[in-house]
């Protein structure tokens, strides 16, 4: 646990980069969440008739070029590692970095990718091109893409650091759908130590395949009601939920040391003040009922952030369609807040675009840090009939002016692993000493 004081060197989010179902670039992706539309969607990259689960978050009209990537990236890299270089491409953009930076600057400069599943699309392709030759394979040749080049499981975060020359810490997080909120998380814990003056950090994921969305079917874990009205079908705390609904995207926030921010006149979008991680050691995909490592993972975040409970003005929930996580949720809130739960803004951004992997908490702490900015809420959309079992404040439908001070975000990753980090409006004093 760590608690600020007047030594700590603060970090702040200056660029937002997003790759989403609906919508790229954070301008089109906010607007989006904001008029609570849907980027879910038939199935339309392969063929998914005989799946139970036939929709997904699919990213339309990508074109690699448009965001900087190069004929020999695009031809070299996978679709998941290619979202989150144009991501971290738009960024940067974002954060006007307009000048080239030195090689000082580029020594103190690191690269944090969270992903989960990345990589199964592209594997998928090569098994079976290699497999169609039977027991005489051709050689693999620079064509074909060798598994080298296209499979390595840290590619997303090198591809970026190669793409811009940066020298500094360079590592892929791979802690299932808490991934980009943990490379976040360790990017703000490294500026905050001292190791780099500025990190991208963030998540992707892209395994849109028969083999990736297939293994959830088996599973039972996606939505199989809504196949012929996808925009429906990702539904959290709705009681007609029945699944999440898989997708694909990418998120990449850059992050600085405030006083490096400042001296350029950089747009502060938020600042973050805290960061927690836990593990739940109780199942691969479910919370205990009564929420109680989420409890403790809560209470975690306010007491490094030494914020009161009261101070809290919105949570981005980790909200992901399925009813086991969203009652331990509730239940969580509930026991820590007491009746202020009641009275807290909860909105899930994976009613709009999916589940989109180890990139779905990078894009909700965009999400967090345009709240914070834009003094808007956006909605949990699809919700159409009150669960009993969910009856906190989860803005449904339509967006919300407020104000918001100090939000927290929180996700859930496959294994157990959960995470939160505080933000807070950059204008805000938090703690004693600044």
């Amino acid at each position: 646990m760590r608690y600020m004081h007047d030594q700590a060197r603060r970090v702040v989010i200056t660029g937002l980069g997003v790759v989403a179902p609906n919508g790229i670039g954070r301008a089109k992706f906010w607007q989006a969440c904001i008029a609570g539309r849907s980027g879910i969607r038939a199935i339309s990259r392969f063929d998914a008739h005989e799946l139970s689960s036939r929709i997904a978050g699919e990213v339309d009209f990508f074109e690699p070029g448009q965001f900087d990537l190069t004929k020999d990236e695009t031809r070299r890299l996978d679709r998941g590692t290619q979202l989150a270089l144009a991501a971290a491409n738009l960024a940067i953009q974002d954060a006007a970095l307009s000048a080239p930076p030195s090689l000082e600057e580029r020594d103190k400069t690191g690269v944090y990718i969270g992903s989960t599943m990345a990589y199964v699309e592209e594997g998928e392709r090569i098994w079976t091109e290699l497999t169609s030759y039977g027991s005489h394979p051709p050689a693999f040749s620079d064509e074909t893409h060798a598994p080298a080049s296209t499979l390595m499981t840290h590619a997303s975060a090198t591809s970026i650091a190669a793409h811009h020359q940066f020298h500094g810490p360079c590592m892929v997080i791979a802690t299932g759908c808490s991934a980009g909120a943990d490379a976040i998380g360790e990017a703000y814990r490294t500026i905050q130590d001292g190791y780099a003056e500025r990190m991208l950090a963030g998540g992707t994921d892209s395994a849109l395949c028969p083999i990736g969305l297939g293994a959830f079917c088996v599973m039972g874990a996606v939505s199989t009601a809504y196949n012929e009205d996808p925009a429906r079908a990702s539904r959290p705390y709705d009681g007609k939920r029945d699944g999440f609904v898989m997708a694909e995207g990418a998120g990449v926030l850059l992050l600085e040391e405030r006083s490096l921010a400042l001296a350029r006149g950089a747009h502060i979008y938020a600042e973050i003040i805290a960061f927690a991680s836990n593990s739940n050691a109780f199942h691969m995909t479910a919370l205990p009922a009564d929420g109680q490592p989420l409890q403790q993972l809560l209470l975690l975040a306010l007491a490094e952030s030494q914020i009161k409970q009261e101070q809290l003005d919105y949570i981005n929930s980790h909200g992901s369609s399925t009813l086991p996580n969203e009652l331990a949720e509730t239940a969580a809130y509930k026991a820590i807040f007491g009746e202020r739960a009641y009275h807290i803004p909860i909105s899930a951004t994976k009613s709009m675009i999916g589940h989109t992997q180890g990139a779905a908490s990078a894009i909700e702490a965009i999400v967090t840090a345009l709240v914070l900015d834009q003094q808007i809420i956006p909605p949990t959309i699809n919700q159409e009939q009150a669960d009993p079992l969910c009856d906190l404040d989860y803005v449904p439908n339509v967006a919300r002016p407020a104000t918001v001070n100090v939000a927290l975000t929180h996700s859930s990753g496959f294994g157990g692993v959960n995470n939160a980090l505080v933000l807070v409006h950059p204008e805000w004093i938090t703690y004693e000493g600044i």
